[in-house]
Formats: C-alpha cells, sequence, structure tokens
C-alpha cells in the first residue's frame, strides 16, 4: 500500500477533529493541572455573567418601575392658574403624533394617619378612566385591585407596600390624610384639611421611597382635599416605547415652550443610569481579570500538551502536516478549552442568578434605602453575552498562540529523538 504526504488546507475540517481527539485523552483534559484550569474559566465566565446581569437588571428594573408608576413623559405646569387640558393634549399631539395616552395629574402633600400612627406621604391624583393607558399598575398590585372607578362612599386608593406595612393596613381599612392648605385672607397661615380614602390595593411600586410614602386616588379626591378646584400639576404621557421618550420630551420641550416643564423617566434618577453606564465596562474588566488568569493557566496546560506529544507531533509531520497545521491544532485545543469553559460558565452563572433570586426574596441583600429599589430581576442582555463570549474566546485565542508556535517549531527527528 502506498503512503503519500497527507496535505492539509487551510482551516481543514480534519485538523478541529484531530485537534478534538487530541483534547480528549488523558494527556490533555482529563489529566494534569487541564480539569483546574477548565474550572478556573468556568468560574470566571460564571462571575462575569452573574455581575453583568446584576447591573443589567438594576438599570432594567428602574426603568421599568419609572415608566409603570410615572409614565414615560412628565409635562408639569409652571402656572397655578387652571386651563384647558384637552387643548394642552391637542398641541402634544399635534408636537408627537406617536402619543398612545396622557392623564393629568396632581401632588399633594400630607400626613396619613391610622390606628395612633402617623406617615409622611404624597398624595397623587389621577384621571381614573385615563389612567390605565398610560400607567401600569395592575401589574404591580400585591394585593385588592387597581381599579379606582368602583362605587364606593369613600374615595378608593392605592398605596405602596411599605407604607401598608408600616401602618399596618390592608385591602378594604379606611385611613386619612392631612393636607395643610393656605388660607385665602392670610397667605401666612395655614389651615388643615382632613381626607378619608378607603384601600383598594397595595402596591410593589419598584422604588423604595415610592413604597413608604406614595398613595394613588382619584383627581376628583385629591383635588378636593387640597381644595384646589379644577386645577392638576401637569400631564403623564406613554409613547410607543420607553427609549423614544427622551427625543419625545425634547420635542415637546421646543413645541410647548416656557409655560411648561418637560422631562423623561430618566431624569428623576439620571445619577443613578449615569453610575449604571460608567460601572458597567469597568466591572465587566475587572471581572475579566478572572478569564485572564484561568486562560494563562490553559496555555501553560497546552506547554506541558505539546511536551507531552513530542512523538504525536512527530508523526503527524512526518505523514504532511506543515508547521501552520500543527500551530492550528493546538489553536483548536485551547478554543475547544474555551467554548468549554464558556459553555460551563453560563450554566453555572444561570444557576447562580436562580440562586440570587432566591436568596434576595427571602433574606433582603438588596437594601431599598441605598440602592432605591427592594429588588432586582436580573437580566441578561444579548450585547451581554455576545461581549462575553467574545472577550473569553478571544482571550483563550491570544493564551494559546504562544504554546502552538512551541509546537509547529518541532522538527520529526526531534520529536523521534527525545522519544
Amino acid at each position: 500500500m502506498r503512503v503519500g504526504k497527507v496535505k492539509f488546507g487551510k482551516m481543514n475540517p480534519a485538523l478541529a477533529w484531530i485537534s478534538w481527539r487530541l483534547l480528549l485523552s488523558r494527556k490533555t483534559l482529563f489529566g494534569g493541572t487541564a480539569p483546574l484550569a477548565l474550572l478556573g474559566l468556568v468560574l470566571g465566565v460564571a462571575a462575569l455573567v452573574v455581575s453583568m446581569a446584576v447591573m443589567s437588571g438594576f438599570e432594567s428594573t428602574l426603568q421599568q418601575a419609572m415608566t409603570d408608576v410615572s409614565g414615560h413623559v412628565q409635562v408639569v405646569k409652571r402656572s397655578r392658574f387652571p386651563d384647558d387640558w384637552k387643548d394642552l393634549e391637542t398641541r402634544i399631539k399635534k408636537a408627537e403624533p406617536t402619543l398612545q395616552g396622557a392623564t393629568r395629574f396632581v401632588f399633594v402633600e400630607g400626613i396619613m394617619a391610622h390606628n395612633g400612627q402617623i406617615s409622611g406621604v404624597l398624595l397623587e391624583g389621577l384621571d381614573t378612566d385615563r389612567v390605565n393607558s398610560v400607567l401600569r399598575f395592575k401589574a404591580r398590585v400585591q394585593s385588592g385591585s387597581d381599579d379606582l372607578t368602583q362605587p364606593s362612599e369613600v374615595p378608593l386608593a392605592l398605596i405602596g407596600s411599605g407604607l401598608a406595612k408600616k401602618m399596618n393596613l390592608k385591602v378594604g381599612d379606611v385611613f386619612r390624610v392631612v393636607v395643610p392648605v393656605t388660607e385665602t385672607v392670610d397667605p401666612s397661615s395655614l389651615q388643615r384639611r382632613v381626607g378619608q380614602f378607603k384601600v383598594q390595593g397595595i402596591m410593589e411600586l419598584g422604588k423604595y421611597d415610592w413604597n413608604e410614602r406614595f398613595v394613588v386616588t382619584g383627581l376628583t379626591a385629591a383635588q378636593q382635599v387640597a381644595d384646589i378646584g379644577d386645577r392638576y400639576s401637569g400631564l403623564l404621557l406613554r409613547f410607543q416605547s420607553a427609549q423614544y421618550a427622551r427625543e419625545a420630551g425634547f420635542n415637546l420641550s421646543r413645541s410647548l415652550g416656557s409655560p411648561y416643564w418637560v422631562r423623561d423617566w430618566r431624569d428623576s434618577n439620571e445619577n443613578l443610569f449615569d453610575a449604571v453606564s460608567v460601572e458597567r465596562p469597568a466591572i465587566f474588566f475587572v471581572v475579566s481579570i478572572i478569564i485572564f488568569v484561568a486562560a494563562f493557566n490553559i496555555s501553560s496546560t497546552l506547554f506541558v500538551n505539546v511536551v507531552q506529544r513530542y512523538k504525536d507531533i512527530s508523526i503527524l509531520k512526518t505523514v504532511g502536516l506543515s508547521r501552520k497545521d500543527i500551530i492550528q491544532i493546538f489553536t483548536f485545543q485551547g478554543l475547544f478549552m474555551g467554548a468549554l469553559g464558556l459553555l460551563g460558565g453560563f450554566v453555572l452563572g444561570f444557576i447562580l442568578c436562580g440562586l440570587f433570586n432566591m436568596a434576595q426574596s427571602s433574606l433582603g441583600l438588596i437594601s431599598g434605602m441605598v440602592y432605591r429599589v427592594d429588588s432586582i430581576s436580573l437580566s441578561i442582555r444579548f450585547s451581554d453575552t455576545i461581549a462575553i463570549c467574545f472577550a473569553t474566546l478571544l482571550i483563550c485565542f491570544i493564551a494559546t498562540l504562544a504554546p502552538a508556535r512551541r509546537g509547529g517549531q518541532l522538527t520529526p527527528m526531534e520529536g523521534l529523538r527525545n522519544e
């Protein structure tokens, strides 16, 4: 039988197959330091997955809370004089045809009193027949209902979960809100007005301060307790998407002019969102150091593998493999180990994310007073996944170059002589 030289083309699948077979042997993947190097890579990728999931989850949780409870854009009146709010809505629709919903709102600061306990609250009045087109209270109701249109002798209200716990309130309970009102004759003196409200629903509003002091009721009830007639603070707006809200806010600010103050959902927590955008790449780089260390452990493993494979390399070169083919074989080995570490890291990362969700619900890992939110819905973005995969494989590829070149420089006679 005639044996000729075997020619392998560039990036030939046969090289990948040879690399995979050599990798699965006891000398490589299942022997020496290879398992520890692979475990280090798995832990590094898992740490990166969890850290990015926490950062993305914090941002998306805060964004969802802002848009659900305060809408995409707020148009606040600078003047206290009454005006035709329907005319204002028409002007907004003309400037931004993508408007999907609008509702009037008014904010009134007061003191809640119930069973001998008091607490400062922020009473928000909304158009009950329009609120569902702008806000998403239904998804945040923990107990009771978000329907404020049901007939009742006492005005219905929705309260935050923290406030309900602090004041020991349940669905169906009646509480009082005391509001200071300036006298018409002497603006320097105040008189108090007391309004009664019935708890219709208890909500998880997504932000600690909202949960601790937010009370939502109908616009008419809020106007009556504050004695402001038909005046309102402004309009809450919803557009086609939260990402479009900032552009819509700029357009409305130019169109409506100085009598109105326009801000989008991001403005009230701009510092937090800016902090996330700055910290995300920094955390990605810092945690990637773990992958760097693990990748160079893989490099040392491949160096040992080259020494142990002198005979095999010599035989492969004898049958026709070139220096570049040998380099590709060991490069494939490093990339295969990187892919295995990547897969294991994502699996472990998903498991750790699930454990984190369980722990934060039972142990209260996140302080709402510090981070503004009591819990985070972990989110692994597609862009983060691509970045993790690219960074891991690139680091592993760079780490394999030195041992791969060492294997490629070996001559057939040198390898057989050492054996």
